[in-house]
C-alpha cells in the first residue's frame, strides 16, 4: 500500500516531508532530493517473515508430543451437556450470519491495522525553531525520536524514547531545550531535546540486563550526595522439562509456560523503564488530549502592534494544551532546562466556547497574545487567551466550506490544519490564518487585523486535491506555502503509484497580486529503496486503510450514545 507525502515542515532552506514510515528532505527552491531517513526494521520481524514463507512458524505452531502405543488415550473432556446442546440448536437463529462475520472481521483487521508493528507511519512531524532537530513519533508505538539536522538536508537519528502512552500532540519549548508530549490519556509529558547522560547509562545498564536475561529496575535519579542502587532479581526458572515431564497435558502445561515466559520477556522489553529518568509528568486532562501549544504571557503594557514598553522581568511562558471535551486549558510552563521546577500544576484559565473537540490551535504571527483554535465545530475562534480566556472575535467554516464542495449536504467540518504567518503584503502588522479541513479540496485564507479583535475570510484556494498538511516557505521574504495533496478520487481501481508519487504543491502569490494561485511543485524523484521500504505486507483493502492513515481528525467526533444525544 502507498501512501502520498503526508507532513511538510520546512527548516531553513530544506523541506523536510515525511511519507509512510520514512522522512525525505528536498530543497525549497529547486526541489532536489537530498537524503532519507527510514525507520529502522526490527531484528525479529525479518527472521519471523522468512519463517512464515517457508512454514516454519515456531512461535504459531503447537507443540508435537509424542505418545508411546503402550499408553492408553488421554481421557476425554465433556465440554457441554446435551441440554446445552439442544438450547445452542434453538438460539443458532439469533446466531450472525457467515458474511456478517466476515465484515466485521475484515473491518476489525483494518483497524488493528493501524495498531500493529507491521505498518509504522509518521502521525506527527515537529522541528526545533532553528531547524537543527526534528522531532518524529509514529503511529504504532510510544517512541519519541529525535534527528540531527545539518541545515543541509542530512538527518541522523541520535535518541529514541518512550513515553508511558500513545503520543498524540508535541510541541517545542520557545528555548528549544524541551519536548512537551501530549497523549490520548490527557497528560503532558517533558522530554529534554538531547538525552541526558543519565538515561543514557541506564539504557546500557537495561541493555545488558536484557542480553543477561536479568531484568534491572534502576532507581530514581537523587541528589549528589545520594547513590542510585539497581536492584536485580531472578528471573522466572521452570523447574520441570522435557525430559521430567511425560504425560500429554503435563508437557502441554510446560510449553505454555515456556511461551508466557517470552511474553513477559518481551513486554518487560517494551516498556523501556530506563526512560522515567527523563520523562517528567506535567499535568493531565481528564480526556483525550488533542493539541499542544507553548505560549507567553504577554502584559497589558505590551499588547499591540504600535505600544512600544520596557520590562525587565521575562515573559511567563505557557502551555496551552486542547483536549476532546471542548476545553482549552491555559497552564503555567517550563521555566528552564529543569522541568520539576515548574509550576505546572498552576493552572491560569480556561478557553471555553467551542461546541466540540478542538483539533488545532497556533498563536498569531504577529500578535502574541492571541490564540486561534479550530475543531470539530466549523468555527475560527480568536481568543485573548491570559489572563481573561475569552474570545474576541470567529468565523464560520460551514458556509466557506459548502461553497468550496459544491453541494449543500456537506458533511461535519473537522478542521485538520492551522498555520499563521505575517502578512507581506500589508503595510502594517497583520497575521494571515490558513486552515484546512478534512476530505475538503481548499485552502481558506483569514487575515487577523492588528487590534487583535477582527477576523475576516480572506480568500478561498480551490486545490486538485484533499490538502493534508501545509508548510510555510519564506526564501526571500516571499512567502509560499507548500501543500501535501492525496487524491481526490481515492478507489481500489485506481492506480497505486498515483499515491507514490510527489503530490506536493506550492501555493505563492501572483507577482504584483494579492490573490494567492497554485504552482506546480518539482520534487527530485525518490530513490528505488524508498519505495520499497514503505510498502506493507497487511492483507485488507488499501483504500479503507488509506483513509484511516489520512483522515483521522473527525475519529474524535463524539457519538450520539457519548453526547446523551438520540
Amino acid at each position: 500500500m502507498d501512501v502520498p507525502f503526508h507532513r511538510v515542515k520546512v527548516c531553513g532552506d530544506i523541506l523536510v516531508t515525511a511519507r509512510g514510515a520514512s522522512v525525505h528532505t528536498f530543497h525549497a527552491v529547486d526541489g532536489a532530493y537530498i537524503a532519507t531517513w527510514r525507520l529502522p526494521k526490527p531484528a525479529g520481524k525479518e527472521d519471523g517473515a522468512k519463517s512464515k514463507k517457508n512454514g516454519t512458524d515456531k512461535g504459531s505452531a503447537a507443540p508435537t508430543v509424542e505418545t508411546s502405543s503402550a499408553t492408553p488415550p488421554p481421557k476425554r473432556r465433556r465440554l457441554e451437556s446435551a441440554a446445552g446442546a439442544k438450547q445452542q440448536q434453538q438460539t443458532g437463529e439469533d446466531a450472525p450470519s457467515k458474511e456478517q462475520r466476515k465484515k466485521r472481521s475484515a473491518a476489525a483487521a483494518v483497524t488493528a491495522a493501524l495498531r500493529s508493528g507491521d505498518l509504522p507511519v509518521v502521525s506527527i512531524l515537529e522541528a526545533t525553531a532553528d531547524g537543527h532537530h526534528v522531532i518524529v513519533v509514529m503511529g504504532h508505538d510510544k517512541t519519541v525520536r529525535v534527528l540531527a539536522h545539518d541545515l543541509q538536508g542530512h538527518i541522523e537519528q541520535i535518541s529514541q524514547r518512550t513515553v508511558p502512552k500513545r503520543p498524540s500532540a508535541v510541541a517545542i519549548t520557545a528555548d528549544g531545550q524541551t519536548i512537551l508530549v501530549g497523549d490520548k490519556f490527557g497528560d503532558v509529558y517533558a522530554l529534554p531535546l538531547i538525552e541526558t547522560e543519565e538515561s543514557k547509562k541506564a539504557k546500557a545498564a537495561a541493555k545488558v540486563a536484557e542480553q543477561s536475561d536479568l531484568p534491572v529496575v534502576a532507581a530514581a535519579p537523587t541528589t549528589s550526595t545520594a547513590t542510585t542502587t539497581t536492584t536485580i532479581t531472578t528471573p522466572l526458572q521452570l523447574q520441570a522439562n522435557s525430559f521430567t515431564v511425560h504425560t500429554k497435558g503435563n508437557l502441554q502445561a510446560l510449553e505454555n509456560q515456556r511461551r508466557q515466559k517470552e511474553l513477559q520477556t518481551q513486554q518487560k522489553a517494551k516498556q523501556h523503564p530506563q526512560d522515567a529518568a527523563d520523562c517528567r509528568l506535567l499535568l493531565g486532562h481528564v480526556s483525550m488530549l488533542t493539541a499542544v501549544a507553548v505560549a507567553e504571557a504577554v502584559p497589558a503594557a505590551c499588547r499591540g502592534s504600535n505600544t512600544i514598553a520596557i520590562t525587565t522581568t521575562p515573559p511567563r511562558p505557557l502551555i496551552l494544551s486542547a483536549d476532546r471535551d471542548e476545553h482549552i486549558r491555559v497552564t503555567r510552563g517550563v521555566i528552564g532546562s529543569s522541568p520539576a521546577t515548574s509550576q505546572t500544576h498552576v493552572i491560569e484559565t480556561f478557553c471555553l466556547g467551542h461546541t466540540s473537540f478542538v483539533s488545532r490551535m497556533c498563536i498569531a504571527a504577529t500578535r502574541p497574545d492571541r490564540l486561534v483554535s479550530a475543531g470539530g465545530d466549523g468555527e475560527l475562534r480568536v481568543w485573548d487567551f491570559w489572563p481573561d480566556g475569552r474570545t474576541v472575535s470567529s468565523a464560520s467554516l460551514a458556509p466557506l466550506v459548502e461553497q468550496a464542495v459544491g453541494s449543500s449536504t456537506v458533511p461535519q467540518v473537522a478542521v485538520s490544519g492551522l498555520y499563521t504567518f505575517p502578512t507581506d503584503s500589508s503595510p502594517v502588522a497583520t497575521s494571515s490564518i490558513v486552515a484546512i479541513c478534512e476530505r475538503v479540496p481548499a485552502v481558506f485564507f483569514f487575515v487577523l487585523e492588528p487590534d487583535g479583535t477582527t477576523l475576516t475570510h480572506a480568500q478561498t484556494l480551490q486545490l486538485p486535491g484533499l490538502p493534508l498538511d501545509i508548510g510555510v516557505l519564506a526564501p526571500r521574504g516571499e512567502t509560499r506555502l507548500a501543500v501535501a495533496l492525496a487524491a481526490k478520487d481515492d478507489s481500489s481501481d485506481a492506480d497505486e503509484a498515483t499515491y507514490a508519487s510527489a503530490s506536493l504543491l506550492v501555493v505563492a502569490r501572483g507577482h504584483g497580486q494579492a490573490a494567492w494561485q497554485v504552482q506546480e511543485a518539482r520534487l527530485g524523484p525518490l530513490p528505488e529503496e524508498s519505495y520499497q521500504s514503505d510498502q506493507s505486507d497487511i492483507d485488507v483493502d488499501p483504500v479503507a486503510l488509506r483513509h484511516l492513515l489520512l483522515f483521522g481528525t473527525d475519529s474524535l467526533r463524539k457519538s450520539a450514545d457519548e453526547t446523551g444525544g438520540d
